[in-house]
């Protein structure tokens, strides 16, 4: 039972927070529950509190509140005694967390590039079988970005990662998105353990016409055709490895 007059007050490390990036105050806090081990019910203060805690301007912890609200991380309480408190969490936003985690627990990309291999199937099957014309004109304007930047390795990569984690929110499986996207996120923040500058121009052409391929597959809405072109991007990235 949370007691609030019996719980210590967590604090967290202001140079830690960037002001300007509310998606960084989120990492920050959710870090911080996480290394505390807080549990539901926990009292982390008031808006006011955090907001002086970290630096920020109040429009940054709103956006930051309503972020990890939406995930089922915070829950806020108005009236005497309310303020910003960790929620319960169901077992899927605790699957969320764990795989943010994984850099703690000692996770390879490569072994995050295996798991997407196996998962990117059923992504390009729902990809094709869910997609909105919104998704179809987003899906198109990627794809033409990724073009572009093609003979930028660095930022082709980049590209490229933006697109597989675009396809993968078409899914209406929450558990596929959810187990795709943060490992998509994983591998972004260090894509020089993805692959290097010099493997990604080898067989360039071919990777980049496999993607070109998958997403008019998945705009035409061909599941067999998206399918097959997940398992030819799989044999392509595993000669890269």
């Amino acid at each position: 039972m949370y007691d609030a007059d019996t719980v210590t007050e967590v604090t967290f490390d202001r140079t830690d927070a960037r002001s300007s990036i509310a998606e960084t105050l989120v990492e920050r806090l959710e870090n911080a529950i996480r290394r505390n081990r807080l549990l539901p019910g926990h009292r982390l203060g008031t808006k006011d509190e955090l907001r002086q805690q970290f630096g920020v301007a109040p429009a940054t912890l709103a956006e930051a509140i309503r972020v990890l609200r939406l995930r089922g991380v915070l829950d806020v309480r108005p009236g005497p005694g309310g303020g910003i408190f960790v929620a319960e969490q169901s077992p899927l936003v605790r699957l969320g967390h764990d795989m943010l985690q994984l850099g703690h627990d000692g996770a390879s990309v490569t072994h995050c590039l295996a798991v997407l291999d196996v998962l990117d199937q059923e992504v390009a099957l729902d990809a094709a079988a869910h997609r909105t014309e919104r998704d179809i004109d987003e899906l198109v304007e990627m794809m033409e970005q990724l073009r572009r930047s093609w003979p930028d390795a660095a930022e082709a990569q980049r590209r490229n990662w933006d697109l597989h984690r675009r396809l993968a929110l078409i899914s209406p499986n929450i558990l596929l998105r959810t187990m795709y996207t943060r490992l998509v996120d994983y591998i972004s923040r260090d894509l020089s353990s993805a692959i290097t500058a010099e493997d990604f121009r080898k067989g360039s052409d071919d990777r980049l016409q496999v993607h070109v391929d998958l997403v008019e597959a998945v705009i035409r809405g061909d599941q067999r055709g998206a399918e097959a072109m997940a398992l030819r991007h799989r044999g392509l990235t595993r000669d890269d490895r």
